[in-house]
Formats: C-alpha cells, sequence, structure tokens
C-alpha cells in the first residue's frame, strides 16, 4: 500500500488543526493566566505510565522490566495485567506462556491475583519509583458480568476498548455508554478508572478496514477519523466533571499522528475536552521489550492537543490522597485497640 501526500490537502488539514486549537486557546486565556503550579510539582508527561503490562504476559523478570523503563525517564507507574489471562485452564496457560516465550510464571485463579499483586508490593521498597497496582478488562464484561474478587485487590481499574474489527468502530456514542456502565461499577469499587486507547482502537479499525478492502490510508478524511459528532463532546465533559474517570493517551496514538487527517481529527477531538478540564492518564501499554527499549516522546502527540502535565497528573495526586487517608484509618485503628 502507497502513501502519498498531497501538498493542498495537507495544507488545508494543518489549517483546520490550528484554527480548533486557536479556538480552545483563545476561551482559555483567561483560566491559563490565574493558573499556577510550583516548579516540581508535577511529573512531566515521559515520567508517567499509567498502563504497564507487568503480569503474566511480562518478558523479563519484574525488577528488569522496572529498570528498562526507568532508564527512559520513568518514575511513576500503573502496573497491571489482563484479568482474563487468570482463568486460563492449566493446559491452556502452559501452551500460550510456551508460544509467547514470557518470562514470568504465575498460579491461575486467585491464588495468581494474589501472587502477582505481591510482586507488585515489592517494588514498595523502591525509593526511585512510585508503584499503583491495577487491573485491566475488557469493556465487553460491563455487558457480560464482572469477576469482583480481583477487583478489590486494585488501586486503578482500567477498561480495555477494543477496535471492534469488522463492525462500528468505538466512537462518542460508544464511550458515552462505557463511562455511564463505569460510573455505575465505581458505586461498588470506589477507585479511579481509566478508559483505555479509546482513540486510537477507532483508528485501527478505520485502518484495519481500509487495508482489506484495498482502500488507500490517505484517502480516509478527517471527517471520517472524528470520534464526535454535534453535541458529543459536550456531553461527555458533563459525565466527567467531578469524577474519577480519566481518558487515555496511550502511545498507541504516535503511529497514527503522522497521518494528517488522523492528527487533525485527534486535536479535533481532544482538545475541547482537554479545555474543559477533562482529566487524562500518559500510558506506554508496553507488553515487549521491543516498544521497552524504544524510547517514550509522549509530548509529541499530547502537547498539540492541550494535553500538558497540568491535566495529566489528577491521577497521581488523587492516588496518593486515598493512600494517606488509608494509612491514616489503619493508624486509627491501631491506636484504638491500644
Amino acid at each position: 500500500m502507497r502513501f502519498h501526500h498531497a501538498p493542498l490537502r495537507s495544507l488545508s488539514i494543518l489549517l483546520f488543526a490550528v484554527a480548533v486549537v486557536a479556538a480552545c486557546v483563545g476561551q482559555s486565556a483567561s483560566t491559563e493566566s490565574t493558573r499556577q503550579e510550583l516548579p516540581g510539582a508535577l511529573f512531566g508527561l515521559r515520567e508517567m505510565d499509567f498502563h504497564l503490562h507487568s503480569g503474566m504476559e511480562r518478558p523479563v523478570d519484574l525488577a528488569s522490566w522496572i529498570d528498562l523503563a526507568v532508564a527512559d525517564g520513568r518514575k511513576v507507574f500503573l502496573l497491571l495485567d489482563h484479568i482474563e489471562l487468570y482463568r486460563k485452564t492449566p493446559q491452556d496457560y502452559e501452551d500460550w506462556r510456551a508460544k509467547g516465550g514470557f518470562q514470568a510464571r504465575y498460579p491461575l485463579g486467585a491464588a495468581g491475583h494474589q501472587a502477582l499483586f505481591a510482586d507488585f508490593d515489592s517494588l514498595s521498597q523502591r525509593k526511585d519509583i512510585l508503584v499503583f497496582k491495577g487491573w485491566e478488562i475488557g469493556e465487553r464484561e460491563l455487558d457480560e458480568g464482572l469477576e469482583t474478587a480481583p477487583m478489590r485487590l486494585a488501586e486503578v481499574i482500567g477498561w480495555h476498548i477494543g477496535p471492534n474489527h469488522g463492525g462500528e468502530p468505538p466512537n462518542g456514542q460508544s464511550l458515552l455508554r462505557r463511562v455511564r456502565q463505569i460510573k455505575e461499577v465505581q458505586k461498588q469499587f470506589p477507585v479511579p478508572m481509566i478508559v483505555f486507547h479509546p482513540f486510537p482502537m477507532r483508528y485501527e479499525n478505520l485502518w484495519r478496514a481500509a487495508q482489506k478492502s484495498g482502500r488507500e490510508i490517505h484517502s480516509i478524511p478527517v471527517e471520517e477519523y472524528r470520534f464526535f459528532r454535534a453535541g458529543e463532546q459536550e456531553e461527555l465533559i458533563k459525565l466527567l466533571k467531578g469524577t474519577s474517570i480519566y481518558i487515555e493517551m496511550s502511545r498507541d496514538t504516535e503511529q497514527y499522528f503522522d497521518e494528517p487527517a488522523c492528527r487533525a481529527a485527534l486535536i479535533a477531538d481532544l482538545a475541547p475536552l482537554a479545555q474543559a478540564g477533562v482529566q487524562f492518564t500518559i500510558s506506554t501499554d508496553n507488553h515487549h521489550l521491543r516498544a521497552a527499549n524504544k524510547s517514550f516522546a509522549p509530548e509529541r502527540y499530547c502537547e498539540p492537543a492541550g494535553i500538558t502535565p497540568a491535566n495529566t497528573n489528577g491521577l497521581v495526586r488523587e492516588l496518593l490522597a486515598l493512600r494517606a487517608r488509608r494509612a491514616l484509618g489503619e493508624a486509627g485503628r491501631g491506636s484504638q485497640k491500644k
């Protein structure tokens, strides 16, 4: 498949994106002028990874896996695994593990959940990183039912939005539906939750469909890439206001950002959310050594859409506050026993 850029089309797309960002910046000028942050109070984008697979699919021992990320600048982690992996049968697990060449080995079921989180807890002794722990759960489990016991171990739960190949790609209506469902789940599990990679999954669906039909990627217009339709951004902003639900900006975005129409659509979809105060998370979503050995540069695709340290550090602050409250509660219970 050939990729050719049409200069005039690329210029019009660029002007469209610039207009969107300019409008958002103009609307928020008075707000930005009064915002202040202490020097050094925020973690940089590349210092955070709120989606690092560190369980059954881990290619090396846990300490080495973390060291690779630290060497590239990471300081704050959400370590997690796919919850459904622990439902495999013993034979399926052995076959899958051998095929993947994974170094990690965990028991299945509840014993595996406990062993995984014990490994994550062991990293608390390190002074160079901040580690939180959680699960990645497929979005369809919001429809089909949840495995609640392991969810109680998590400090954060991330919901995997899939590309839905062969069907309608993720869009504004599907995201609104999932956010409403997540808000209901939070009534039972009052922990921060993240919507994982909704935008790249739309692009993946569109590219896969184009490749299957023999269509040129460059023929996909901005309008087809657009995630939201009229009124959906405003509705999402209202749903997310005052919640502990975050939208992920994953490294998967990187591969689509070079396509001018996709880049313009992403900026148009995200800039109004950022301007309105929606909170985001930054992640690599790394599974493999090849990705772990590649330098992480989220600024490239985050900053043009208005996603900065100011609107990506909220989850760090919230998790630290929750830990502090738990510690105070435990200390209070201990003093009462005396």
